[in-house]
């Protein structure tokens, strides 16, 4: 393996690792007095995944899981990532918030044969949250999010815009708390829609890399496929379990002609365990 081939697939899993700590996050239960103010803990997970949506490339990843929760007044990492309340209202809320995509490697197996690596992208921008309803207790709530975000390149050029993504979904969550464990359930639907550049940062084929079975290629912008995703989660004061599945339908994207486009499904699992072992003495601001 050459220093770059390593330098990449080390780069792709400390990614993902950042993507699954977002799904690892989801806040303990302590007393009900209050909730630590920060938590710390790392583990461990695997995800098997294509190499992006409508790759058939798929390989199982091993990889380190940080665990880390920060409950500010203004700031916020948890299951959502990382939020920056911008306006909060009993049923509106409007964050800041950050997201991303994890880099392709170079593949001799896949549709993208003798085309360059993707640098990993990331996510910036506002995100409107409406709570649609929550029983009396609010351990159950449906809610309606609508992010949207300008897209980033970090790699080469350091910073590169790449497009803008906006991606509105119906989010369900369950909780319940038996003994000294909290469970947490969540199920989230919706579609997803960006601008030609960012299809193109995925989907484009240079008339350079055009082969006699791959055609230059040249994406629209419009809808880009709808997702469901599906978590299950169990957190004590010392440990977290969780596992989730993600299935995409690019049916009708508006890259879906795309020669790099090798299968219309798109799915993908994991499971992570971590041991929480710092937390702060003082409470959360709520």
């Amino acid at each position: 393996m050459t220093q770059n081939n390593y330098r990449e697939k080390r780069i792709f899993r400390w990614f993902l690792a950042i993507k699954l700590s977002c799904i690892a996050s989801v806040p303990i239960h302590v007393s009900a007095a209050h909730l630590p103010l920060w938590q710390l803990g790392l583990g461990a997970g695997v995800l098997n995944a294509p190499h992006y949506r409508g790759s058939t490339t798929v390989e199982p990843l091993y990889i380190p899981v940080p665990y880390l929760i920060y409950r500010g007044e203004q700031l916020r990492v948890d299951r959502d990532g990382i939020r920056s309340k911008l306006f909060d209202s009993d049923r509106i809320k409007l964050d800041l918030s950050l997201g991303g995509n994890l880099p392709v490697p170079k593949s001799e197996k896949s549709a993208r044969v003798n085309m360059p690596r993707l640098d990993p992208l990331g996510e910036i921008g506002p995100a409107l949250s409406f709570t649609l309803w929550k029983n009396k207790d609010r351990n159950s709530t449906l809610l309606f999010k609508i992010p949207f975000r300008a897209v980033f390149s970090v790699g080469e050029p350091l910073i590169a815009h790449q497009g803008w993504v906006i991606s509105p979904y119906i989010n369900f969550n369950v909780k319940m708390r038996k003994s000294n464990a909290l469970w947490r359930y969540g199920v989230s639907v919706g579609p997803i829609f960006a601008d030609a550049k960012y299809h193109n940062y995925f989907y484009q084929v240079n008339s350079i890399f055009k082969t006699n079975i791959r055609d230059e290629y040249h994406a629209d912008m419009g809808y880009s496929g709808s997702r469901i995703i599906m978590t299950a989660a169990k957190n004590t004061n010392t440990y977290f379990f969780g596992v989730f599945a993600r299935y995409d339908n690019l049916s009708g994207a508006a890259f879906e002609d795309s020669p790099l486009v090798e299968t219309n499904n798109y799915w993908i699992a994991g499971i992570a365990f971590a041991w929480i072992f710092a937390s702060s003495d003082n409470g959360a601001s709520h």
